[in-house]
């Protein structure tokens, strides 16, 4: 189970000093090869991503932030190796994905998400329009999400603004842009507030960026309440405190938000990823888990351009059409008989 929920390191430093009778030498061996299989994968990371910076966006003079994973464990860590990665994030503006992607297949780094994406400008250039975020699979084997907006609809970030407050900090062989402390904790609250907190090194994040000496909860506020994440912000801190007591007691605390907060994180971290995806079938909207994070004119708004995303086009539909980008506009009409298509074809196959 420590792991499944990337804690392994951590639960094994633990039981290396407590040596508890009832395990077995030979379990903590085991622990302890399984550990330095992970300290080799995190290295592998943190050297992709000084290459990253080195060889794809620093020749091509593309402005970006790198968030969560190998930049946060430096970071924030006293021992990093302490935090387990398993892909590295990076945010790039959109008009820059196309040649950014064009560079790193030439490198060598081959396509996940979408799978079968083509390396000719007018399959970059739609997929870099329409897909918020493209999936390579690094010449390490290690898995590179690049992101061109990190929200769904663009309402709680803006890919510009975040970039523009990026700061350099060392990691690895390379000095990579990172999300200042107090954009990074903001951001972090509401990431896997959105993901139920359902990874337990998520926990252990918040606590460690908290104890590093760069946090000021103040500021922390004050970039919650510019994303209108304030309330978000404020239940994760007394969720932390709460966590990080010894008399914690689940649910015993007249905060609601908290208590909700609370029971579907345990029910999360005991579930497996089915499970998850079950619980966001009850979020208030894709971005946001619990009604009481936003307001009615964000549902609003999310319910017109949640509508409106319905006539935007995968990439799976424009490599069975192809248009040249001045014709793209047609997929808006072309999707529902792109759909009717296939579903046609499967019920002939049924």
């Amino acid at each position: 189970m420590a792991m499944d929920r990337f804690i392994l390191p951590v639960v094994y430093r633990h039981l290396r000093h407590l040596e508890p009778f009832s395990l077995p030498a030979e379990q903590l061996a085991l622990m302890k090869y399984q550990v330095m299989a992970l300290y080799r994968h995190d290295l592998n990371v943190i050297a992709n991503l000084a290459e990253i910076h080195e060889q794809l966006l620093l020749p091509l003079e593309i402005p970006y932030v790198t968030f969560k994973g190998p930049s946060l464990a430096v970071c924030y860590y006293d021992e990093p190796a302490m935090r387990f990665s398993r892909d590295i994030d990076i945010l790039v503006p959109r008009e820059r994905m196309a040649e950014l992607l064009a560079r790193a297949l030439a490198a060598g780094y081959k396509p996940l998400v979408p799978h079968d994406l083509g390396n000719d400008s007018v399959s970059l250039a739609f997929v870099a329009r329409y897909q918020k975020v493209i999936t390579l699979l690094s010449p390490r084997d290690i898995v590179i999400e690049f992101h061109s907006q990190i929200d769904n609809i663009g309402t709680v970030y803006d890919t510009r603004a975040l970039i523009d407050r990026a700061e350099p900090t060392r990691v690895g062989s390379a000095e990579v842009s990172v999300l200042p402390t107090d954009e990074l904790f903001v951001y972090i609250c509401w990431h896997h507030t959105k993901h139920f907190w359902s990874h337990l090194h998520w926990l252990v994040d918040l606590d460690a960026i908290q104890r590093h000496p760069s946090f000021d909860r103040q500021r922390a506020y004050s970039c919650a309440e510019r994303h209108g994440l304030s309330s978000t912000v404020e239940v994760c801190v007394k969720m932390a405190e709460l966590l990080g007591s010894p008399e914690f007691v689940p649910h015993d605390n007249h905060d609601e938000r908290l208590n909700g907060l609370l029971k579907l994180s345990l029910e999360a971290m005991q579930g497996d990823l089915l499970f998850e995806h079950h619980l966001s079938s009850l979020k208030a909207t894709p971005d946001y888990a619990f009604h009481w994070q936003t307001d009615l004119r964000h549902r609003l708004r999310w319910k017109l351009l949640g509508w409106l995303r319905r006539f935007r086009p995968s990439y799976a539909e424009y490599r069975v059409r192809p248009l040249p980008s001045g014709w793209q506009w047609l997929y808006c009409f072309l999707r529902p008989l792109l759909a009717c298509r296939r579903r046609l074809i499967n019920h002939n196959s049924d």
